[in-house]
C-alpha cells in the first residue's frame, strides 16, 4: 500500500535509539526524509549513516539535551533551516528518574516539565505554520501507560505524560481544518532498554534474576511476549499515511491487551 508519505520530512526527537529511532526506520522504508536529534553524537552520526544508507533517504542530525533550551532552539533552527520545514513532528524524549511523590522535589519537576513538555510545545509549535500553509501534517506524542494507571513510583512519568494527552487534544481541534492531525501513542512493554533496566531494578528488589523478573511480566502479558520496536513503528507509520487522515485527537496503545481499561 502506498501511503503517500515518501518526499515528506520528519523531525524524530529522542531518535538514536529505542522506539524513536525505530519510528524513525520505519517512516524511511516509506521515503520520509529524516532528521534526528538525540544526546549522543556517536550514536546520531552512526544511525543517520546506517539509515541514509538502508533507505536512500536524506538523513540529517543535531545533538540536544532537552533539558537546555538553547540547545532545543538551536535544533529547531537547524532542521528547519536544513529542510526549509517539518512534515511530520515526533515528539519524544528519554523517561524521567523513577520516583515517589514525596521524593521528587520542585526543581525535578520544572526540569521535567521542560523535557517532556515544554518540548513537544515548542518543537510542534515551530513546525504549525509550514503545515499549515501546506495543508497539511502529522503530529505524534509519545507518551506512556502510565496515562492509564499512575505508578507511584513513576510519578514525573505519570503526571507529565498526562499534560500531552491534553494539549493534544485540545491542539487537534485548532488545526483539524488545516489538513493536520494531532495523536498520541501509548506504548505497552516493549522491550526496550528502558524496560531492560527497570527488569534489573525489579529483579534486585524481589531477590531473584532479571531473567526471571522479565519471565514474569511475560507470563503475565494477555499475548505472552513483549512487543517489538519495530511494532510501534510500523503503527506510528500507519498514522502518518494519507489513509489514516481521519484519525484525529486519538490516545492508541500498542500494548497487546496488557493495560485493563474500557477506552
Amino acid at each position: 500500500m502506498d501511503l503517500g508519505i515518501k518526499g515528506k520530512r520528519a523531525l524524530i526527537m529522542g531518535g538514536s535509539y529505542g522506539m524513536g529511532n525505530g519510528i524513525a526506520r520505519a517512516l524511511a522504508a516509506e521515503g520520509v526524509d529524516i532528521f534526528l536529534t538525540a544526546r549522543s553524537e556517536d550514536l546520531l552520526a552512526a544511525e543517520a549513516k546506517g539509515i541514509s544508507e538502508a533507505h536512500g533517504v536524506r538523513v540529517e542530525y543535531k545533538t540536544c539535551d532537552l533539558l537546555n533550551q538553547g540547545e532545543l532552539e538551536a535544533m529547531l533552527d537547524d532542521a528547519h533551516e536544513k529542510f526549509g520545514g517539518i512534515d511530520i513532528q515526533f515528539n519524544n524524549c528519554g523517561g524521567p528518574p523513577r520516583l515517589l511523590p514525596s521524593e521528587a522535589d520542585e526543581k525535578l519537576w520544572q526540569d521535567w516539565f521542560n523535557v517532556i513538555v515544554m518540548s513537544a510545545v515548542k518543537a510542534t509549535g515551530r513546525a504549525l505554520p509550514g503545515m499549515q500553509e501546506r495543508g497539511w501534517g502529522r503530529v505524534l506524542t509519545m507518551t506512556s501507560s502510565n496515562i492509564y494507571n499512575a505508578a507511584i513510583t513513576n510519578v514525573l512519568s505519570s503526571s507529565l505524560r498526562m499534560a500531552l494527552v491534553g494539549w493534544s487534544k485540545a491542539l487537534c481541534k485548532e488545526v483539524a481544518k488545516d489538513g493536520i492531525t494531532v495523536n498520541c501513542l501509548v506504548p505497552g512493554r516493549i522491550y526496550t532498554d528502558r524496560v531492560k533496566a527497570g527488569d534489573e531494578v525489579r529483579a534486585k528488589h524481589l531477590g531473584i534474576t532479571p531473567e526471571e523478573a522479565r519471565e514474569q511480566m511475560i507470563k503475565s502479558a494477555p499475548m505472552g511476549r513483549d512487543g517489538k520496536i519495530e511494532e510501534m513503528g510500523a503503527l506510528a507509520v500507519m498514522l502518518c499515511g494519507e489513509q489514516a487522515g481521519y484519525i484525529n485527537g486519538s490516545v492508541i496503545r500498542a500494548d497487546g491487551g496488557r493495560v485493563g481499561v474500557n477506552f
